[in-house]
């Protein structure tokens, strides 16, 4: 059976995920941590990033899922995802990252902020709380280098329209990754076209037999 993990960035709840599974095939299995729970006051980045690893562990368990996952992540998503393939690596089928944010400084977390405040809208909008304590615990860490150690097959897509996102899939690339664009797409793609990328996902499994 094929499972994934759905692992969301700084902006949006679990839930954004939703609409995505419901257009994955039927047997697929799917798990959607929410790591803002793992976000804690005054944690420190690399206690954040064992403890989202802990969580996405935790849900796996409830949901009784034992054969290794696709992990699919958007965005700062990237973060947890690249540090559970390494530090996980017999949990991990797969990684797929869409528009990947593989590090994050202190001023580009406040900008974040600011902008994610500006255009919040929808059901799986999370709090200013919630973001910033979530981009909190991730600012000083790197995953750049780290990406290289994943051997499992893997893929960085990112939106034509999201410069920040086809950054990082070119230094993904750099580490021997896939890379791949999603034409006419914004970064938040997965949000308003979640048909079009769970194709992209099914298309990866498929392609790699996952």
């Amino acid at each position: 059976m094929t499972a994934v993990a759905f692992i969301h960035g700084h902006a949006h709840t679990p839930e954004v995920w939703r609409p995505v599974a419901d257009h994955l095939p039927p047997a697929w299995a799917v798990v959607a941590p929410d790591l803002f729970a793992a976000a804690r006051v005054g944690s420190d980045a690399d206690a954040h990033r064992h403890d989202m690893a802990a969580h996405i562990n935790r849900d796996l368990a409830m949901m009784g899922l034992e054969e290794p996952v696709i992990v699919v992540a958007e965005g700062l998503g990237a973060i947890p995802a690249i540090h559970y393939a390494v530090e996980h690596p017999g949990r991990v089928a797969g990684v797929f990252v869409s528009g990947p944010r593989l590090a994050l400084r202190r001023g580009e977390s406040m900008r974040l902020q600011v902008g994610a405040v500006m255009r919040r809208k929808g059901p799986t909008a999370v709090t200013s709380e919630q973001m910033g304590t979530y981009l909190a615990g991730l600012v000083g860490l790197d995953e750049r280098e780290a990406a290289a150690q994943v051997r499992v097959p893997r893929v960085a897509i990112a939106g034509e329209k999201d410069s920040v996102g086809t950054r990082g899939a070119t230094e993904l690339q750099g580490a021997g990754w896939e890379r791949d664009v999603a034409r006419e797409a914004s970064e938040d793609w997965y949000s308003y076209a979640p048909a079009a990328f769970a194709a992209r996902v099914a298309e990866f499994a498929a392609v790699h037999g996952l």
